[in-house]
């Protein structure tokens, strides 16, 4: 897709650390999550790597006991953003083409938040995705360095 093509309120606030929600069929829920872009350029990777969020932390705990290093929580409120506390498993990534996320983007199924993740908690997804064996490392060369 041409860079022309993209939705411009897209192009301007699509980054490491844009918050999106919306429904995403891969999701047993039907109900629509957050999601945070983990990736550092997804304009010019021409896809989207994103870290949906669950407010069912005791569960996520639970599935990655051995691992906690790669969940990273969310207090309630945090960035302004999250009205509970969530939590983001970082080793199962959703990632999704710029041309459908765009295309759900201008429908108006994708809402935008103008607000970013801290670079605090940006960080702490990269590091947790950088620390998940089941990522594989081509996933994780699109993802910064911790």
């Amino acid at each position: 897709m041409p860079e022309g093509k993209l939705d411009l309120r897209l192009r301007l606030g699509l980054r490491e650390g844009s918050v999106y929600y919306f429904v995403e069929r891969r999701l047993t829920s039907p109900e629509p999550h957050y999601f945070i872009v983990v990736n550092y350029d997804p304009v010019a990777q021409r896809v989207l790597l994103l870290a949906v969020l669950t407010t069912n932390i005791r569960d996520a705990k639970r599935r990655r006991a051995g691992h906690l290093e790669t969940l990273v929580e969310f207090a309630s409120g945090d960035a302004e953003l999250f009205p509970k506390g969530c939590v983001a498993d970082c080793n199962d990534l959703f990632d999704i083409p710029l041309v459908e996320f765009n295309e759900r983007f201008t429908r108006g199924d994708i809402v935008y938040f103008e607000k970013d993740v801290s670079i605090e908690n940006r960080r702490a997804l990269r590091k947790a995705i950088h620390a998940s064996k089941l990522v594989p490392d081509e996933i994780k060369a699109s993802v910064a360095p911790p």
